[in-house]
């Protein structure tokens, strides 16, 4: 069997290797996952209970091995290991485990407008949330436990078994996510990690019941095409280009200091980090004076030993240079680097210093390109209207946030915002909340992750209908007949717009029941 390395892309070096999987065995590896599925929803709830909380368990006794191979995987700090991703993790398998326990998996819906008709004939209807079956998770190297492990466990406490294909530049993590499902004591076969070359294109056009994958929008719409040859449904959380709208009246200084984090977090490779800073004119110059000295200060490294280190690598040699490339577009396009711009000449991973660019105009076509690295543009506006109109001309909608102590008005221009989430006051970190709903609209991706709506989505909602069978024939069925159909013609107004005439209707209704 052959082996796929993990390069540490602070350091260069070997960290890892897994053993790799032909694309001919993934037939055979769904069909384990769906034996495993199947021991799962047998097992009675308490049982399935009781692998949640040792997987929560695990998590935390764990927590400085799985942060080491995140590092190993990505070379991100330490810091940024436990806060974007473990906590992400242990938020999810609490929330996973509090539906799996109070979730109500088979329940009566009411008819709405037709409560009362089907009453009084006896008839009820039943939600049964059924299990897709075998999930699979396509997933992107920028969040390798936070991304895979928060829809894997929300599937599995859904009833799904699911089938995980890592990033080829993150695979310790996808195997380090298969082997604390299998320590928790879940069937083993029920979460199933593969790497290796031309995987992604077998599991998309399998027998797969359902494909959740995160990653980038080109991609994304393959992985669609793809499964729209067998109907396979999918939830595509895809690129970003978020935006964030300084008002006059922000605390400037608290929105430079949550600018600089939410630009560089792991050196802006996140689908949300901000990429476009809008600054209202009055605040402008002393906004960008404070973001570049923040920005400046921050120091760039192996941040595995040294917590003072905020910025990590990018994940390998090509998008360094596509960095560099970039770098090249926005001057071409009138742009200026006021700070950065280039790969960190001090350092031997892949470092591209944290860059901020400077008048580039507004409808460039760099301004509607998903960068997915540490280059962030800043650019001022007059009017509230002219800042919404900003924010929205993009093809991307995944986040964005508002910053200005009127939380009012803060929420007003959310409101008015294109996107899956807009913060105010705050950006980029509610992906690690657990019940908030997690997607994103145009080139951004379809479906949702997390929250109530998020594990709905993980199951096939099957509809039940009960007649109690207490008449011979509906006034619908064939053969039919005069008198049915002057009552079909009034019961609209009777039992569904309370017109009247309903206690005519259910006379005549007990007539034609008699009837042979």
């Amino acid at each position: 069997m052959s082996k796929m390395q993990s390069v540490n892309p602070a350091t260069l070096k070997v960290s890892g290797e897994v053993d790799t999987t032909d694309p001919s065995e993934v037939p055979g590896i769904i069909e384990g996952c769906r034996k495993a599925q199947g021991e799962w929803i047998d097992m009675p709830k308490r049982m399935r209970l009781a692998c949640m909380d040792r997987l929560l368990d695990i998590i935390v006794d764990r927590a400085d091995e799985i942060a080491a191979t995140i590092h190993a995987d990505t070379g991100k700090p330490r810091s940024e290991c436990h806060s974007t991703e473990i906590l992400t993790a242990i938020g999810m398998t609490k929330y996973a485990r509090s539906l799996l326990k109070d979730f109500k998996f088979k329940e009566r819906i009411k008819q709405g407008p037709m409560s009362m008709m089907c009453t009084f004939m006896g008839r009820r209807s039943y939600i049964e949330y059924q299990p897709y079956g075998v999930v699979a998770v396509i997933s992107s190297y920028n969040f390798p436990i936070a991304i895979p492990f928060t829809e894997t466990v929300m599937a599995v406490a859904a009833g799904n078994a699911v089938i995980i294909k890592p990033s080829s530049d993150t695979p310790l993590c996808g195997d380090l996510i298969q082997s604390i499902f299998e320590e928790a004591g879940f069937p083993k076969g029920l979460v199933r990690s593969v790497s290796g070359p031309g995987l992604g294109s077998a599991i998309t056009s399998s027998d797969v019941d359902k494909i959740a994958f995160t990653g980038g929008t080109d991609t994304g719409i393959e992985v669609m095409k793809s499964a729209a040859d067998k109907l396979v449904p999918v939830i595509l959380e895809l690129g970003g280009k978020d935006a964030m709208i300084v008002m006059e009246d922000a605390d400037v200084p608290r929105a430079a200091n949550g600018a600089t984090w939410a630009s560089f977090v792991n050196s802006g490779q996140v689908c949300v980090s901000i990429k476009r800073i809008y600054v209202q004119r009055e605040v402008y110059d002393s906004f960008l004076r404070m973001y570049i000295e923040r920005v400046r200060g921050l120091k760039q490294g192996n941040g595995w030993d040294d917590p003072d280190i905020s910025v990590g690598p990018m994940i390998n040699e090509r998008e360094l240079n596509r960095m560099t490339q970039i770098c090249d577009e926005i001057t071409s396009q009138g742009g200026r680097i006021v700070l950065g711009g280039r790969v960190n000449p001090n350092l031997d991973g892949y470092f591209f210093e944290p860059t901020v660019v400077t008048d580039l105009p507004v409808d460039a076509p760099v301004v509607s390109k998903e960068i997915f690295g540490p280059i962030v543009c800043v650019f001022p506006f007059d009017t509230e209207e002219e800042a919404i109109r900003l924010a929205n001309d993009n093809p991307f909608a995944l986040a964005g946030s508002v910053w200005t102590s009127d939380l009012e008005r803060g929420r007003r221009i959310a409101s008015r915002l294109r996107s899956g989430t807009i913060d105010v006051n705050n950006a980029v970190y509610t992906y690690g909340l657990p019940a908030t709903p997690w997607g994103g609209r145009g080139m951004s991706g379809i479906g949702t992750t997390h929250a109530l709506e998020g594990f709905r989505q993980m199951m096939h909602p099957h509809h039940i209908h009960i007649d109690k069978g207490g008449s011979r024939r509906d006034p619908w069925w064939m053969p039919y007949n005069k008198a049915d159909s002057e009552l079909i013609e009034d019961l609209g107004g009777a039992f569904f717009a309370r017109r009247g005439g309903i206690v005519s209707c259910a006379t005549r209704f007990l007539r034609t029941r008699k009837r042979e």
